[in-house]
Order: structure tokens, then C-alpha cells, then sequence
């Protein structure tokens, strides 16, 4: 009786840690012949409808936000039928995962990464500005904006161990980034940029620079590329709206990056659709910024990046069908079936208001004000969208246009005209050969 205690003892041990201790599944290698698939999911500010309501409080709070707060659950969920049907190996989310960075916001951002992964594809997250820390975690109850719970760095940690953390094979002290190794010639650099937790700017200090060149150097010992996910912009990617969007001490990161041979950043934060890249005068490197625009925010897509050992990088954007989507799922809300129209006026009411109002005080007829007005709103919808230069062709013949030209040096003039002066015309599509 005694051997059979000892025996089932052992059993026990034997399954305990079996369950517990899996052991390490072997890497793959990313063949020449091969390709993998990454999608990228920037800025998708998830809120609960936990925390909104039916409101005049929640209308009049729509209303100065940039992203569309009341469907982010929606959009998601479009996204991860996309996922299912196409099956990307791998998604990055660049930070900002949720709205003001409430618990419950990320208790269910995490189920629905939970559903992501089952499906076989792996997921890798780092938190944004609005994620950590942030008293401005709210909610809307009785026609009330109210405060509710926020995250700590450890709680973040805690919360998404599954999408990263768990699977890092190198932690830097100094932040919540991380190192993993999904392809033993392909990893991830997942870097938490924010230096104040909630406010806007980034920063990354000399010991996780040094810590980046650290993993740098054993990406070369072992013949692997590093792409580098963080949320705010390695580059510029507006000559007038930059502070707080591109990290402060951006010149040491590019050296760093230079010295580790990165070439590939993917970013968010700013919310445009915008790529641009920066080469060494001294080695002939580019590095290139892909900044991938607000899932929230107009004109509602992600990223998809494909690597090829062999052919190099390709970047395209894809754009949410929503109203095909509401129409498969017999949703009833007018805005969604008639999601485009209803996209595009929430986007010219929000985010061209400041744009009117500048126009308002000019010395400029009522007829000359309206010209401008459509003029600027329509170059501004492009503009979020990813397009520039000769792609605005169109708008840049337009009467409203030609005002702006002439127009004394102003805020307007100085942002309209840098949409036609910019680094790429087209900015959702871009091919990085190798060369091999």
C-alpha cells in the first residue's frame, strides 16, 4: 500500500509538472521560399459599453475626441474576423490599446487578444501613453462623467503576460520592453517608449538604449532581423505637429538602432497614415518609420506587413468594410450600414473644426471662407489617409486651393502646403527590397 502512495505521489509530481513546465517548443526558421504575415493594429483605444451610455454627457464627449468611441468594440470585432479568415502569423498592437487606460477596458481587451491567439496566431502588445497610470480613466453613468480604476505598470504586466511578457527572452529594466524571438531569423523588439505615464511625450533613456544595442548584437551572432514596435514615431511625421509624437532623444535612438542594422519600425500615436525613413551618411542604412494610422480615427484600417527572407518587406493598409459587415450581421444602426458616408462627417465635424475656425476670422469673402474650407477638409481626410504630393493633384486644382497660395504666411498655409512637399505620395503602400 505503501509503494502504490509513493507511486501515485510521483504521478502526481509527474503531471503537476507536465501542465506547469511544458517543455520549450523548438523556434522555427523563416525559410528563403517562405513569408510571414503581420498585421498591425494601431491606437485601437478600446472602450467598454460598460462604461458608456445612451447620454447627452457621452453625445457632447463624441464630440471632442478625433475616433469614433461609441463602435471601437465594433471595429475590433471586424478585425478579428479578418484574422480568422486570413490567418496572419503574428499582430502587433503599438500601444494605446485602450481609452484612458481603465481596468475594464483592459480586462477585455485581453479577452478578445485571448480569442486572437487561440486561433493560432501569436500577439505581441506594449502599452501606450493613454494604458498606464492614467487618473483620467472615466466613465459615463446618469448622464455623468464618473472616474474608475486604472492600471499600474505591474497590473499591465500582470494583465497581458500571455501577448509577450511570458515569451521574452530579454527584459529591459528600465521599462516594460521586451525582446522575443517568434522565428529564429525574425524578432520583435516591443519597446514602451511613453516617459510619463499618462502623458503624451517619449523618451527612451541611455540604459535601454544600451540594452537595445545589447539585443542588436545577438540578433547579428545569430543572423536575425529585428522589427521594432513602439508607440510613439522614431521620426517626424509632420513638420508642424511633432512634440509629444516623436520621442524626444530621437537622434541617440536612430544611433542605436543604426548600430543594432534595424530597419523596421512600426509605430502609432500620431494617428495619420504616414511612413518616412532617415539614412546614415556614414553607412548608407535607412531605417523607416511606418506609422499606421488610429483604428478608431478616419479611414478605419490596419497594417499588413510581409517579410520575406529573401524578397524583403512589403507594406499595405487595409481598410475596415463595415457596412458589408453590419449587412452579414444584420445590424440595424443607420451609421454603420451607411458607415462611410457617416465616417467621413464625424471626421470632417471633429477634426476640421479648428480648421473652420481659423478660416472664420481671415480677410476673406464668405464665398472665398467656404472654398477654403472645402479645400482644406477634403485635403485633410487624404491627408489622414495616407496620401500626398500628386495624389492631391485633384484638390491642388481647386479654386480654394489656389487661395491658400495666396494667402500671408499663416497656420493654414503652412499645413496644407506641407501635405504637397512630403518624403512619399502614397503612404500605405511600400516595398523594401533586400539585397541578398
Amino acid at each position: 500500500m505503501k509503494n502504490v502512495i509513493i507511486i501515485l505521489g510521483v504521478i502526481a509530481i509527474i503531471f503537476f509538472i507536465a501542465i506547469n513546465y511544458p517543455p520549450p517548443q523548438e523556434v522555427p526558421m523563416i525559410n528563403l521560399d517562405e513569408s510571414i504575415k503581420i498585421y498591425i493594429v494601431a491606437d485601437p483605444h478600446y472602450m467598454s459599453e460598460k462604461l458608456t451610455e445612451e447620454s447627452e454627457t457621452f453625445k457632447n464627449y463624441l464630440g471632442t475626441v478625433d475616433r469614433l468611441m461609441h463602435y471601437t468594440g465594433l471595429l475590433l470585432d471586424i478585425v478579428e474576423k479578418d484574422i480568422k479568415e486570413n490567418k496572419p502569423d503574428i499582430v502587433v498592437f503599438p500601444g494605446d490599446l485602450t481609452n484612458n487606460g481603465s481596468k475594464v477596458n483592459h480586462q477585455e481587451f485581453e479577452k478578445r487578444l485571448r480569442k486572437i491567439k487561440a486561433s493560432g496566431t501569436k500577439v505581441y502588445v506594449v502599452p501606450g501613453n493613454h494604458d498606464i497610470g492614467n487618473e483620467k480613466a472615466l466613465y459615463f453613468k446618469d448622464n455623468e462623467v464618473k472616474l474608475t480604476d486604472y492600471v499600474t505598470k505591474d497590473e499591465f504586466v500582470k494583465i497581458y503576460q500571455d501577448y509577450g511578457y511570458k515569451d521574452a527572452v530579454s527584459r529591459d529594466e528600465n521599462s516594460l520592453s521586451y525582446l522575443v524571438k517568434p522565428y529564429q531569423n525574425l524578432w520583435f523588439l516591443m519597446l514602451d517608449t511613453t516617459k510619463e505615464y499618462p502623458k503624451p511625450g517619449g523618451y527612451l533613456n541611455r540604459d535601454t538604449l544600451d540594452w537595445i544595442v545589447s539585443c542588436g548584437e545577438m540578433a547579428k551572432e545569430e543572423n536575425a532581423e529585428i522589427i521594432v514596435v513602439m508607440h510613439h514615431n522614431l521620426l517626424d511625421h509632420s513638420d508642424i505637429v511633432w512634440e509629444d509624437y516623436t520621442v524626444d532623444n530621437n537622434t541617440s535612438v536612430i544611433n542605436a538602432f543604426f548600430e543594432s542594422d534595424i530597419q523596421m519600425v512600426l509605430s502609432g500615436h500620431i494617428h495619420i497614415q504616414d511612413i518616412k525613413s532617415t539614412t546614415s551618411s556614414v553607412t548608407g542604412q535607412t531605417i523607416y518609420d511606418i506609422a499606421t494610422s488610429s483604428l478608431p480615427v478616419f479611414p478605419h484600417q490596419y497594417g499588413q506587413l510581409i517579410y520575406s527572407p529573401s524578397k524583403g518587406y512589403t507594406y499595405e493598409t487595409i481598410k475596415l468594410d463595415v457596412e458589408n459587415y453590419a449587412l452579414e450581421n444584420n445590424l440595424r444602426d443607420e451609421n454603420l450600414l451607411s458607415f462611410d458616408t457617416y465616417a467621413e462627417e464625424f471626421f470632417i465635424e471633429n477634426l476640421c473644426r479648428k480648421h473652420r475656425k481659423s478660416i472664420s476670422v481671415m480677410d476673406l469673402t464668405p464665398e472665398e471662407k467656404e472654398k477654403v474650407y472645402y479645400t482644406v477638409s477634403e485635403m485633410n481626410k487624404k491627408y489622414f489617409s495616407g496620401y500626398r504630393n500628386e495624389e492631391l493633384q485633384e484638390l491642388m486644382d481647386t479654386e480654394g486651393f489656389k487661395i491658400i497660395q495666396s494667402l500671408d504666411e499663416c497656420f493654414i498655409q503652412e499645413y496644407v502646403m506641407g501635405m504637397i512637399e512630403d518624403e512619399i505620395a502614397n503612404n500605405n503602400i511600400l516595398h523594401i527590397p533586400f539585397d541578398n
